[in-house]
């Protein structure tokens, strides 16, 4: 279905930029700025984005000036024609199951026997071998308290370490479950059953007022101050509508050293409009990742790598 939907579409809007079949995000270059551009093709800039599993487009550069945001039939009708709009609607995804299937995803609890490690005492079983592989990655009693992790040892998240997130309301919205225990395991992560790209984890505790740091996972991010982890390697579109509206200094991208073009395109993503300047790239040395920087070398090691912050120019972006 995903392939016949990004025809229809490319077939008015020219190539695909960007396919996340597991959101229904897809990008294209924007016809409107194109035009402002005087180019009869595509800039190049991929700024339009699609989610054809909720029906909604926005350009994320002529957003307002061009009133380029709402309802992909909107699009459809002012770029594509009648012809293009009827094959879209005999193909596209029924949005209001879709959205039911959303709000009963969002229904989430921690797992069951979940207890915070900083009110365990020596009587809690297992939680000193929890505490031990968090202490085997440099994590601190002031980290754990803070981001308030916890561990089960029953349950199907039995013997694993559990990171919560909540939202700007205080819910929660997500958490993160690893095996601690020696014994060999093929899952290491076990996670709840949410759309990942409908949350932004520990929103609550961003300061959209300093520089903001993205980083891959969430172990990285309870190690790296004022970070949002995007649990993978793709920026979210709620996440990308709140950093264009909210953020106010820097925002630096900081993947794991072998993501280092995913992040170059995270920074193509964000460097327009408002934010263009205040985008800025950071790579840890190879076969790092800040979290690994954190073990190894402290707070010390984290300082030193977030000061290796830098801009790209042009030639390094494309």
């Amino acid at each position: 279905m995903s392939s016949l939907l990004i025809d229809v579409l490319e077939s008015f809007l020219g190539e695909c930029r960007k396919n996340n079949e597991d959101t229904g995000q897809v990008a294209f270059d924007c016809p409107a700025c194109s035009a402002d551009k005087g180019m009869s093709e595509g800039d190049g800039k991929g700024n339009l984005e699609i989610n054809y599993n909720i029906g909604k487009f926005k350009c994320w550069s002529c957003k307002d000036t061009n009133n380029m945001y709402g309802p992909v039939l909107k699009l459809l009708k002012k770029y594509g024609g009648p012809k293009i709009t009827r094959k879209y609607l005999l193909i596209k995804p029924d949005t209001e199951t879709l959205t039911k299937n959303k709000k009963s995803d969002l229904e989430l609890t921690l797992p069951e026997g979940y207890k915070k490690l900083s009110e365990c005492t020596d009587k809690d079983f297992k939680a000193g071998m929890a505490i031990s592989y968090l202490r085997r990655r440099g994590i601190t009693d002031e980290i754990i308290k803070e981001f308030e992790i916890g561990y089960t040892n029953r349950g199907k998240y039995f013997n694993r370490v559990i990171i919560p997130s909540y939202d700007s309301d205080g819910n929660l919205n997500y958490f993160i479950s690893r095996w601690f225990a020696r014994e060999y395991t093929k899952v290491k992560y076990l996670n709840p059953d949410v759309e990942k790209q409908e949350i932004v984890f520990n929103e609550g505790k961003v300061n959209w007022d300093a520089t903001i740091y993205l980083v891959e996972g969430a172990t990285d991010h309870i190690v790296t101050p004022n970070s949002i982890p995007l649990l993978g390697k793709f920026l979210p579109l709620k996440l990308l509508d709140l950093l264009y509206e909210k953020a106010s200094v820097n925002i630096v991208v900081l993947l794991d050293d072998d993501a280092y073009n995913d992040a170059k395109n995270i920074y193509r993503q964000l460097n327009f409009g408002k934010l263009r300047g205040r985008i800025r790239i950071c790579k840890p040395p190879s076969g790092y990742d800040p979290s690994k920087v954190y073990e190894k070398l402290g707070n010390k090691g984290i300082v030193l790598l977030l000061k290796g912050s830098t801009t790209l120019s042009e030639s390094e972006l494309y």
